[in-house]
């Protein structure tokens, strides 16, 4: 620690850069156009310190914050950034420049005190369409072009080529709602203004000498927290796996395996994905950026510490081998749509591993996907884009019953109101929607409960496209615990059903019913050893349906 830099000093600072991105974190939000964002809350905010090292990062979505340091690291190769100047902005959405997928667009902006680079302001949020071969989404994509608008990093100045400028126009030009487009850009812009302000008024109360020093120290303070958490593990090597349903390549395609490799040594730790499944030509591809925040988190997860703040600081005890050519490290120029999938699955995989050496500490399997569900509708001068972000139940621990219809822990997206979709989706009616109970696996400690959400189709010209998981394979229990369910689409059309994929397009016609039923996690434990007052409860409230699973006799 700096010698001019007290504890009590010290705490003020930290905590001040951890609220500054909270409160940017809230504006981008409350600034927002779109469902996606200002509802679901699909974006992120961090800041970042001179070298572009995450020090503090809202508590939004793990996937995106916990790799803006590859994104900036992409754009500073790539640009010069060493001089910048007030009123410049650096924006991307490239995947294979540190980018997540096309529609998470990132904005970086310099914080500047009398010309002296204090660090950089970082938001990400999800466009609602990026362009591209189909609106929201293009599930028959064969590479990154027909995923939509690639952004390589680009320096712009804000008043020159933003506000009615050419680098605006270009990209508005090429999506489908460049009205709630710009909504939302002018929001992450407006959330770096206020992360820089309030940077800012830290520097001119305290110095910039003692901005710095804080932000170094939080990082080591990260990482101490860190090492010392995996001290605390087992020495040893353990294997894990995990399946996604398909890699998308082709209709019918088979289940494909992420594996990883855990090692432990004092404190200090290394996890290989050798041996997962080779990358594909489908959304399903995982950027580097993703898999790596999905690796980080997975760890950090697994070792108790809530307390530890989540920064750049944490990634330095750890490294991660990502195999060119594979799922998770696909080569340039690849769709990664549906990326979250494959980074879930790196996380099940690295969970699967621990869970051979701290058993207690790891959970069972939740739905553990992002499930993007689109209903779009051509109309004159426009379309209207649905997109609903919803999640299953999580799974069981030991000491927990699993929360139920919540996205998984890679992110944080909330399930938007019934009112706002309909408010803004003139081609859609939402009939029924709730949880669905005995859809999680039974155990001493039950997983939470899937959801599902019944649509009635109102207008002409409306396309379903989805990208989800768990279709094939369920959700897995652990320790004894059972299995989820299983997820289902199905369009009900004059009285027969129709039952569709995990993912791909499907035309709809007026008077469709569309219902999507996701599952619920995995139990942890033999469910016989289940809390008997507890079990009461449950089938008094009908969360559990079938008893027979918690019974004690041994010839069940």
């Amino acid at each position: 620690m700096s010698a001019d830099l007290s504890p009590a000093r010290l705490m003020i600072l930290a905590r001040g850069l951890q609220a500054a991105a909270d409160e940017m974190g809230a504006n981008l939000v409350r600034s927002a156009f779109s469902p996606v964002v200002r509802e679901a809350r699909d974006c992120s905010c961090a800041l970042l310190d001179a070298q572009g090292r995450v020090v503090a990062q809202a508590e939004m979505i793990p996937l995106q914050t916990a790799a803006l340091n590859h994104s900036f690291a992409a754009a500073a190769a790539q640009l010069d950034l060493s001089d910048p100047r007030p009123g410049q902005a650096v924006i991307l959405n490239d995947p294979y420049s540190g980018g997540q997928h096309l529609n998470d667009i990132i904005v970086f902006t310099p914080i500047l005190h009398e010309g002296e680079l204090l660090g950089w302001a970082g938001s990400t949020a999800h466009h609602l369409d990026i362009g591209g071969g189909a609106p929201g989404v293009n599930s028959a994509a064969r590479d990154l072009i027909g995923e939509g608008l690639v952004i390589p990093p680009l320096l712009i100045d804000v008043d020159r080529d933003w506000r009615g400028g050419m680098v605006e126009r270009l990209i508005f030009a090429n999506i489908r709602t460049p009205t709630i487009g710009r909504g939302d850009m002018d929001a992450q812009f407006a959330a770096n203004h206020v992360g820089t302000r309030r940077v800012l008024e830290m520097a001119e109360r305290f110095g910039p000498a003692a901005v710095h020093a804080a932000m170094t120290e939080v990082l080591d303070y990260s990482e101490r927290r860190m090492r010392a958490g995996i001290a605390a593990l087992p020495d040893g090597e353990w294997t894990g796996e995990a399946w996604l349903d398909s890699d998308g390549s082709a209709p019918g395609s088979p289940p494909v395996r992420i594996r990883a490799r855990v090692r432990i040594e004092g404190d200090e730790a290394e996890i290989d994905f050798a041996g997962s499944a080779p990358e594909a030509r489908s959304m399903f591809n995982s950027t580097f950026a993703s898999s790596m925040a999905a690796a980080v988190t997975a760890l950090r997860s697994a070792l108790g510490d809530l307390e530890m703040p989540a920064n750049d600081g944490c990634n330095r005890p750890l490294k991660v081998h990502l195999p060119e050519g594979s799922l998770l490290h696909p080569s340039p120029g690849l769709p990664v749509r549906a990326r979250a999938t494959a980074a879930c699955r790196a996380l099940d995989a690295v969970h699967d591993a621990l869970g051979k050496c701290v058993p207690e500490r790891i959970p069972a399997q939740g739905m553990n996907a992002t499930t993007g569900f689109f209903l779009s509708r051509r109309r004159p001068g426009g379309f209207d884009l649905h997109l609903d972000i919803v999640g299953g139940g999580w799974g069981a621990a030991m000491g927990y019953d699993a929360i139920h219809a919540t996205d998984h822990v890679l992110s944080s997206c909330r399930l938007t109101p019934v009112e706002a979709i309909e408010q803004v989706s003139p081609h859609l009616r939402m009939e029924a929607t709730g949880l669905i109970p005995g859809s999680f696996g039974p155990g001493r400690f039950i997983g939470g409960m899937g959801i599902y959400r019944r649509y009635a189709i109102l207008s002409d010209d409306v396309s379903l496209s989805i990208y989800s998981d768990r279709f094939v394979r369920p959700p897995r229990g652990r320790e004894g615990g059972r299995d989820g369910a299983l997820a289902s689409l199905t369009v009900t059309r004059e009285g027969e059903a129709i039952a569709l994929p995990g993912y791909g397009t499907f035309e709809l016609r007026p008077g469709d019913v569309v219902e999507l039923r996701l599952p619920g996690g995995g139990g942890w434990g033999d469910p016989a050893l289940r809390d008997r007052a507890a079990l009461a409860r449950d089938l008094e409230d009908g969360l559990v349906l079938d008893p027979a699973p918690y019974a004690t006799d041994p010839a069940r």
